[in-house]
C-alpha cells in the first residue's frame, strides 16, 4: 500500500508538529545524546528555511514545532550564503569563480529546493544523529522506527495549545514537578538559556502586535501561565474512562499547589529559580572557574581529557567571572 502524502504548503508559510521515535520505542537516550541532538536540531535549522517554536528531546522520541518560510523570501545571495557556512564540500564553486553564471544559478535552485523541504529538514537531522549515535555506541542498524509524522497546524489557538503539549511531556512522564525544569524542552531553553542565539522564535504563536508591544520577560510570564494553566487541567483519557474510573479521584499533570504557587507570584520567573537552573554547570561543566583558572586546566589535561577543540570558555550566566570549559545548550 503507497504511502500517504505529507500535506506541505507550497509558497506560504507553514507551521508543523513533527515528531519521531526510536525503532521499537526503545530508551537511547540520555543525557550526552540529548544535547547532541539538540546541537544537530539548532544546526539544520539555521541551513533550513525554518524556525523553530518548540522542542522537547525525551528518552525514546522527539518533538519539534516549526514556522517552515516560502523559499521566495530568501534572495539568492542568502542562499549562497548558506550553502558556503553549512554544505563545506561545495565551498570550492563559490571560491574559485571557475563556474558559470548559469551553473551557479542551477545549484543554487537545487539548494534552494532542498532548504524548502521539510523531509530534508528532518532526514538530515535523523542520520546525522544516528550516525554519531552508532559510531559512539558501537552498534549497527536502525536507530528510528516508522518515518516522522507531521501535523500541519494554523497559527494562533493551535499552534499555542501543540507548543504547550510538546512543553508538558516531561510533566506527563513525571520527570520533572514544573515544566521549565527540563533541560531539553522549549521552554525550559528559553528560561534558563535566555533563549541563546535566538534559537526559539514565538512566530504564529502570539499575534504580531503582541510580539512588538510585549518584551520577552512579559511573553515568557504570558506563555508559562499558559502552559501552567493546561497542566493543571484534570483530564480522564480514553482507557480510564473505559475502565470507569471516578473523575473526582483524577489527578492533574500539574500539583494544584504548584499552580497556586506559581499563579500567586504572577508566573513570573524569581532569580533564585535562575540560579537553580544554571547550577547545571556544576555538574556538566567540565571545569568551571576564572578564564585564567580555565587556561590552567587546559595546560595540564589539553590533549589528553580536554580535547584542542574544547579549549574556549563559555559565560554559565551565575556570574560574569565564573565561565565553563563547555557549552551546554540549555
Amino acid at each position: 500500500m503507497a504511502r500517504p502524502k505529507r500535506l506541505k504548503v507550497d509558497n506560504e508559510v507553514g507551521f508543523y508538529h513533527l515528531l519521531s521515535r526510536t525503532v521499537g520505542k526503545e530508551f537511547y537516550f540520555g543525557d550526552v545524546e540529548k544535547e547532541k541532538l539538540l546541537e544537530i536540531i539548532k544546526y539544520y535549522s539555521n541551513y533550513y528555511f525554518v524556525k523553530v517554536t518548540g522542542l522537547c528531546l525525551m528518552s525514546n522520541h522527539f518533538h519539534l514545532l516549526i514556522k517552515s518560510e516560502p523559499e521566495n523570501i530568501y534572495t539568492n545571495e542568502e542562499v549562497k550564503q548558506r550553502i558556503l557556512k553549512y554544505v563545506d564540500k561545495y565551498k570550492p564553486l563559490y571560491t574559485e569563480g571557475e563556474v558559470s553564471c548559469i551553473d551557479e544559478n542551477e545549484r543554487i535552485k537545487k539548494y534552494r529546493d532542498k532548504m524548502g523541504n521539510i523531509s530534508e529538514y528532518m532526514r538530515d537531522i535523523k542520520q546525522t544523529f544516528s550516525r554519531w549515535y552508532n559510531k559512539t555506541h558501537n552498534r549497527t542498524g536502525y536507530l528510528w522506527g516508522d518515518r516522522f509524522k507531521s501535523i500541519l497546524l494554523e497559527k494562533g489557538e493551535s499552534l499555542l495549545n501543540c507548543l504547550a503539549y510538546i512543553d508538558l511531556n516531561p510533566i506527563r512522564a513525571k520527570i520533572v514537578k514544573k515544566p521549565e525544569d527540563y533541560r531539553w524542552s522549549s521552554i525550559g531553553y528559553r528560561i534558563f538559556s535566555n533563549n541563546k542565539d535566538n534559537f526559539l522564535s514565538f512566530d504564529g504563536v502570539f499575534s504580531e502586535s503582541q510580539l512588538k508591544e510585549l518584551n520577552k520577560k512579559q511573553l515568557i510570564q504570558f506563555y508559562r501561565y499558559f502552559v501552567y494553566k493546561c497542566g493543571n487541567i484534570k483530564r480522564l483519557n480514553i482507557t480510564e474512562l473505559e475502565e470507569g474510573k471516578d473523575p473526582h479521584n483524577i489527578k492533574s499533570s500539574i500539583k494544584d499547589e504548584t499552580y497556586a504557587a506559581e499563579l500567586k507570584r504572577g508566573f513570573k520567573i524569581p532569580k533564585s529559580d535562575l540560579m537553580l537552573g544554571r547550577i547545571k554547570f556544576f555538574s556538566n561543566g567540565m571545569v568551571i572557574g576564572s578564564k585564567k583558572f580555565l587556561m590552567e586546566a587546559y595546560a595540564k589535561f589539553g590533549g589528553e581529557i580536554i580535547q584542542k577543540k574544547d579549549r574556549k570558555t563559555y559565560k554559565t550566566g551565575i556570574n560574569k567571572n565564573i565561565l565553563s570549559l563547555r557549552r551546554l545548550n540549555c
